[in-house]
This record gives C-alpha cells, sequence and structure tokens, in this order.
C-alpha cells in the first residue's frame, strides 16, 4: 500500500512545491509537528508524505498520508480516511474547497481541501493503484483456478518414484532408507496421524528387490530453534496488526480489534510487567523525571535570553508557552512574547500574529490587523515574509483575495534571482488556468427557479482564485423573479453589499419583503435591522431639522427639539438641553412650553419632583395664556 501512495505523490499531474512531499524530502520538525498536531498516534517512520500547508512550513496544519490513511488538521474529530477502502474521490460543484470521498460499503464523508486541490489528485491515483492491483490479483486467482481444473482433469499417476515429493501439501514429508524406489514399488493403504492415503499402491514384490521404510515427519516435530512466549506473543501481535481483516466497524477509517482481542492483549502487558516486577514502570518514572529537569533547563536558559532581547528565543518562549513544552501552557504569556518578538521584525512571529488575527486565535478577528502583519513581515524584505504575503494575496487567507497581486509579488522575486519564486508563479498560474477551465466547464444555462439558484451560488464561490458576482447576480435575479426564497435573499444581499451590482437600498428592501412574507429567518432579521437605521435616520434628519428652525427663534421648533431631547429621539438624550430649550420657547410661545415644564417638576419623570418650580412654571403657564 505504501508503494501506492509515493506512487501518487511522485506521479500526481499538479506537482509542485505547493503540494504533497515524501518523507525524504521533508524534515523532521515538519513530520512532528504535524503528527502533535493532527495525527497523533502516529509513528514518524509510518509517514509516507505530508502536504504542509502552514505559513513557514512548520507543518503544524495540511495533510498527511500514511500507508493506510490520510490525516487531516480540518478533520481531527471525525478520524482519519482510510485509503484501503476508498472507492472514489470528487469536488463538490458547488464549492470546490470540499471534497467528497466514498468508500466501497457506499458510505461517503466531507473533507475540507481548502485550494489544495493536490489532495483530490493524489487519492484518485491511490484509488486507480489501487484498482489496478485488485484487478490483477484477480486475474491471477482465475488463472490459479483453471490450472487446478486442468489438472484435477489429468489421469492419475499412482506410481511414486524417487522424485516423488511430499505426501500433501500440509508440510508433511517423507524419508526413503535403501535403494531408490522404482516403478513395480507400492505403498499399503495406510493411516498416520488422522490423515489418510487415498487409492491403493499394493503390488507384488520381485525377488531381490530391495525394501523401502516410509517415516511420516510433522514440521513441529522438526529440529528448529526454541521460540519463547515472548516473542511468540509479540509475532501474534505484529501478525494482527498487520491483517487486513479486521473489523472496520464504522465509516471513519478507524480500524475497530474485537473485546476478545483487546482483553489478550491488555493481558499480555499486564504478564509482562508482573514478570518485570515493575522495573520498566520505575526505569520510566526516572526518565520523565530526568527529561522534566532537563526542559525546564532549556526553558530557562531560553526565557533569560528572552528577557535579554533576543528575538529568536522570544518567539521559542512563544511557542513552548503556547504548545505546552517545558513549561505550563500559558496562551497570554504566548501571545506576549509573540508580539514582542513581532514588533523586533522577527519575521516567524509577524506571521504568527498575521494568522491570529486571521483566526480570531487569542485575539479578536480583525483581518485589516492580519494584512498588516504579514505586509510588515515582507516589508523587512526576507524571502519568507514575501511568500507569506504572496500566499495571502493568492488564496485570500488575510481578508483580501489579489491574485495578480501575489503573482506579481512572486514576478518581482523571480526577477532578483529567486528560481523558487518562479516555479511558483508558474504553477499558480497553471492552476488557475485548470481551475478556469473546471469553472467554465461547469456553467450551465439552466431552466429551473432551483437550477438558477444553484448556478448563482457557484458563481458566487468561484474556481478557488477568482469569483464571478456579476454572474452571481444575474442567475439569482432569474431565480428570484421565479419566486425562489433563497435567491431572493441572496439577491437582497448583493443589493445591500453592491457586490455584483449596485447598491439599491429600496430593492434590497423589496426582496427582503418578498422573502421574509415566507418565513426566511434571516431575511426577516436583515430587513428589521434596516427598518430599524432607516428609522433612526428619518428621527436624525428630524432633530436638525427642528433644530435649525430652533435656532432661528422659531417657538414650535425649539419645543419640538427641547422633546427630541428629553426622549433621545434623532439625538443622544440630555435632560439639561431638553429643560433649556422648554424656557427659551416659553419665552415666546402661547404657554406650552411652560406647562410642560410645570409637568417635568411635577410627575419627577426626568428630574427629582419640586413643588416650588412646578407651580412656578403653572403661573407663568397660566399667565401667557391670558396675554
Amino acid at each position: 500500500m505504501r508503494e501506492w501512495v509515493e506512487y501518487a505523490v511522485e506521479n500526481y499531474k499538479g506537482k509542485n512545491s505547493f503540494g504533497f512531499q515524501l518523507t525524504k524530502d521533508l524534515k523532521e520538525r515538519q513530520i512532528d509537528r504535524a503528527i502533535e498536531r493532527y495525527a497523533r498516534g502516529v509513528q514518524p517512520k509510518e509517514v509516507a508524505a505530508i502536504l504542509d500547508t502552514s505559513a513557514f512550513k512548520s507543518g503544524k496544519t495540511g495533510f498527511l498520508l500514511t500507508d493506510r490513511y490520510l490525516y487531516s488538521d480540518k478533520c481531527r474529530d471525525e478520524g482519519p480516511i482510510g485509503l484501503m477502502y476508498l472507492k472514489s474521490v470528487s469536488v463538490k460543484p458547488e464549492n470546490n474547497s470540499c471534497c467528497i470521498v466514498t468508500f466501497e460499503d457506499g458510505s461517503t464523508r466531507e473533507l475540507d481541501i481548502s485550494v489544495f486541490l493536490d489532495v483530490v489528485d493524489v487519492l484518485k491515483l491511490i484509488i486507480e493503484q489501487k484498482d489496478k492491483y485488485e484487478a490483477e490479483e484477480k486475474e491471477r486467482e482465475d488463472e490459479g483456478k483453471l490450472e487446478i481444473a486442468a489438472e484435477s482433469e489429468a489421469p492419475q499417476d499412482t506410481g511414486i518414484t524417487a522424485e516423488s515429493e511430499g505426501v500433501n501439501g500440509s508440510g508433511i514429508s517423507k524419508a526413503v532408507s535403501g535403494d531408490s524406489l522404482n516403478s513395480e514399488e507400492g505403498i499399503n493403504e495406510e493411516k498416520v496421524d488422522g490423515l489418510e492415503t487415498s487409492g491403493s499402491f499394493e503390488q507384488p514384490h520381485e525377488s531381490g528387490s530391495s525394501e523401502m521404510a516410509i517415516e511420516i515427519v510433522q514440521i513441529e516435530d522438526l529440529d528448529e530453534p526454541e521460540e519463547s512466549e515472548e516473542a511468540r506473543e509479540m509475532r501474534w501481535l505484529a501478525d494482527f496488526i498487520q491483517s487486513e481483516e479486521l473489523d472496520w466497524g464504522d465509516d471513519t477509517g478507524v480500524p475497530q480489534a474485537s473485546q476478545l482481542e483487546k482483553d489478550w492483549i491488555d493481558e499480555t502487558e499486564e504478564r509482562r510487567l508482573e514478570a518485570s516486577g515493575g522495573q520498566d514502570l520505575t526505569e520510566q518514572e526516572k526518565t520523565a523525571e530526568e527529561e522534566a529537569a532537563e526542559e525546564e533547563a532549556v526553558f530557562e536558559e531560553t526565557l533569560k535570553k528572552a528577557e535579554a532581547g533576543d528575538s529568536e528565543a522570544m518567539f521559542r518562549v512563544a511557542e513552548l508557552c503556547y504548545e505546552g513544552q517545558h513549561t505550563a501552557k500559558d496562551q497570554k504569556q504566548a501571545l506576549r512574547w509573540y508580539r514582542e518578538a513581532a514588533k523586533l521584525e522577527y519575521v516567524p512571529a509577524m506571521l504568527q500574529m498575521m494568522r491570529f488575527y486571521e483566526k480570531g486565535e487569542l485575539v479578536k478577528q480583525n483581518l485589516k490587523l492580519s494584512m498588516s502583519w504579514v505586509k510588515k513581515a515582507a516589508a523587512t524584505g526576507e524571502a519568507e515574509g514575501k511568500y507569506a504575503l504572496a500566499e495571502a494575496y493568492i488564496y485570500g487567507s488575510a481578508g483580501k483575495q489579489d491574485v495578480e497581486e501575489g503573482l506579481k509579488l512572486l514576478d518581482e522575486m523571480a526577477a532578483e534571482g529567486d528560481e523558487k519564486a518562479s516555479e511558483k508563479a508558474e504553477d499558480i498560474r497553471r492552476k488557475v488556468k485548470r481551475a478556469k477551465e473546471r469553472f467554465d466547464a461547469g456553467i450551465r444555462q439552466p431552466s429551473t427557479a432551483s437550477g438558477n439558484y444553484e448556478m448563482g451560488l457557484y458563481c458566487q464561490t468561484g474556481d478557488g482564485f477568482y469569483t464571478y458576482p456579476k454572474q452571481a447576480v444575474q442567475y439569482f435575479l432569474k431565480a428570484a423573479e421565479k419566486e425562489h426564497v433563497h435567491a431572493q435573499y441572496q439577491l437582497a444581499l448583493a443589493y445591500h453589499t453592491g457586490e455584483g451590482t449596485k447598491k439599491n437600498e429600496d430593492e434590497c428592501v423589496k426582496w427582503l419583503q418578498k422573502a421574509a412574507a415566507k418565513s426566511h429567518k434571516e431575511a426577516t432579521e436583515l430587513l428589521n435591522e434596516i427598518q430599524e437605521k432607516q428609522r433612526l435616520k428619518r428621527e436624525k434628519t428630524e432633530f436638525k431639522n427642528h433644530l435649525r428652525q430652533a435656532e432661528k427663534g422659531d417657538a414650535y421648533a425649539q419645543a419640538k427639539v427641547a422633546e427630541l431631547y428629553l426622549n433621545g429621539v434623532g439625538v443622544k438624550e440630555d435632560i439639561q438641553k431638553g429643560i433649556e430649550w422648554y424656557e427659551k420657547a416659553s419665552e415666546t410661545d402661547e404657554g406650552y412650553a411652560a406647562r410642560q415644564l410645570a409637568k417635568i417638576y411635577s410627575e419627577g419623570k426626568y428630574v427629582p419632583e419640586d413643588g416650588e418650580k412646578a407651580a412656578y412654571w403653572r403661573m407663568i403657564g397660566g399667565v401667557l395664556d391670558e396675554l
């Protein structure tokens, strides 16, 4: 199986520096990090290849292939994908960042491949090799059956000559003493250890013929080295693990041993520990204590360097705190040291800050800051930072996708003599072309509402490098006009954001109302939000208009401004300003503003009750009414 995996990696069409690499071409650090992050339980020697998707090839994210499984940092909870039972793999037409793997039993799983279509290519090649092998095996099996059938139809020769082989194929052999047997000698039918010779070989003996002595010997009676109990147990366990007849149980691809086999393994381990008197455990504890002491010393030494201003040491301390290695896990301290190292323009730390802001890990998600950090890393002039910025542009990992800008950056690096950048640029252009061809081949002209809606989503998602928002709006409009509720919502979103068309709030509200009438939850929520904003906007406009007139001495406008201030309509609530505007209005109006002030002081709603002031303003209001 490992040969199939290695063959697939070496021969897949999209072979490039962004794709799978065989173990021999990887750094030990990449393999160890990959195992630690998303392939726990795998031994380094089992790793056949890795697709490292991390920004600076740390191995922390990506895909890992052994001879039997595909591991991914995106499917740690669901478990690895078993390669032995794969039947097919295909990219989802509406979302080419996701693929569907189908197993021989008909079950399926979805795998997030992001933009790394290399995964699909490699899995397809593995399936081809597997199918080819199984076809060859079947062909050999059929040929073997034909040979057996031909032998069974051939006439039987009952004579036994000196060249005759063993009595049967089960390991029973014969020893012949005396002269060689000739064709006239025979063997009487006899039973040996429960095995019966077939047919009768009895023949008359001629005088002077040598006698034949036949001895039946079992394999276990042969003189072979004695196998120890422990060796026999370990050989059984190895045969069990290697066996392809395990019960695979579920569709996660993880082999499931029977309870009897689990109990046998546990019992074997217990007997081994009892026989050793627990010495292994004691030695392990001693070793663990020694290792812990060494790790603590290493951490303390690195921490001293970091505190002295060594940016590389700062980054190392940050990683140790983040992962909980050689010290207690402390992500706050990790973030602090990452930030300190990044401020000193240590590129790996700057890129780590970029990822934190991109994913919202340890900090609040902020794609602008994410892009800012990767730009700063590129500005240092180091290739690692430039590659990260190019990749961020090409794949939109920091929130802004600009394939042309990413390719331009790679071309500039290539012009400076960076061959790797030239290869990457060439490979990206090849991928873009292939993705575009695949996308164009999928474009259809459906006649149904659902078909137009699906095509709208297809254009909205794009080919992995470019999206097609204008075409998406056209498809959504066709579906929305045919009363497709989800298309109506997507069309409203386009008018709301201006993606693929001009912003148009009236059109947005129109289509949201249609979708909300069909109980579309998201459409209803967005409609309420927009209508609330429209209300606030109207109120702000109303306040500004009244304030303009109030400042010119209009008593009605002054009273209205006072009311708006008191209730916080169109402006921030301000009780004092509200009272002041009522007082101004009371100087010129016919008593309304004074009576409102009397009411305010008597009710105690806006200010504490004040009977004297209430009486005063009632008097002023009454006097003004008489004028």
